[in-house]
């Protein structure tokens, strides 16, 4: 096992907890789910889920898969309290819903199957840790604890979602290459030049086309991770991160700000390459 007391060295096929990541492929399944017209992105969570919101609190699909600091304080601040389900969690619910099977088994028709991406998979409390999972650790009033099993509760929270850089890299391709969801469903994703965030896309300046990189930052406690693409999938770049042992915070780890700097630093820099 890749714990601190194995002392074995990480190599590039070795998986991580990919934290906030997860959202794009969450994305995947909620679009497939609009292009079949079981779901409308303005509809209201309340029409699947009743009673998940405080009444008079009109949250819509749309605002769940888009930018979390968009949504109401409550809910918003939800995606960090125990116990609480945030926007991931309960767009997870609606896509169980109607498709009447587990999450994970969405993602694998949706997504895993068809990329062949076998390193990748939704964890949940009674999975097993796999072998080649790296582990990971925070400081909590002066100890260092194993925090791998965080976000497992229910096979929703976001820090369930494992992977590798290479099929992390492989999934990004081919969303960008349209090969996943319709022309449609991928310009909403992406959301507009004017937008800071689309749904379950992020972006940032591409220099090197005048357009923008498109991706995803993970940061969960203990890891951290980028996932970053032109707009045609040619360059891209991914970090997967196990942090040094630091103390709980509700911030973004600095390292996470810092690696996605480097991220679109280094993909401005290379224009002429392809990095994966």
């Amino acid at each position: 096992m890749l714990t601190r007391e194995g002392r074995v060295a990480v190599q590039p096929g070795h998986r991580f907890h990919v934290g906030e990541q997860f959202r794009t492929l969450l994305a995947v399944s909620v679009m497939k789910l609009v292009e079949e017209g079981r779901l409308g992105l303005d509809d209201p969570l309340a029409a699947y889920l009743p009673g998940s919101v405080s009444a008079g609190t009109a949250v819509t699909i749309r605002q769940l898969l888009g930018d979390v600091a968009d949504l109401p304080a409550g809910l918003a601040a939800s995606e960090r309290a125990p116990g609480a389900p945030g926007p991931d969690a309960l767009l997870g619910l609606v896509v169980e819903q109607l498709r009447g099977v587990p999450l994970g088994t969405v993602l694998r028709t949706d997504v895993l199957t068809p990329l062949n991406l076998r390193s990748t998979e939704l964890l949940d409390a009674h999975s097993a840790i796999p072998d080649d999972l790296v582990h990971g650790y925070v400081q909590l009033e002066g100890e260092t604890m194993d925090v791998t099993r965080t976000g497992l509760q229910d096979g929703i929270a976001n820090g369930g979602l494992v992977s590798t850089v290479e099929d992390i890299s492989a999934f990004h391709t081919a969303l960008l290459r349209g090969e996943l969801v319709q022309p449609a469903s991928l310009i909403a994703m992406k959301g507009t030049v004017f937008d800071d965030y689309g749904l379950g896309l992020d972006h940032w300046d591409d220099r090197c086309t005048n357009g923008s990189y498109y991706g995803h930052a993970g940061d969960v406690p203990g890891y951290g991770s980028i996932a970053m693409s032109s707009a045609d999938g040619n360059r891209q770049l991914s970090i997967f991160m196990a942090y040094p042992p630091q103390a709980v915070s509700t911030q973004p780890s600095a390292l996470a700000l810092e690696m996605t700097g480097v991220a679109q630093v280094a993909l401005n820099a290379g224009c002429r390459f392809q990095f994966r």
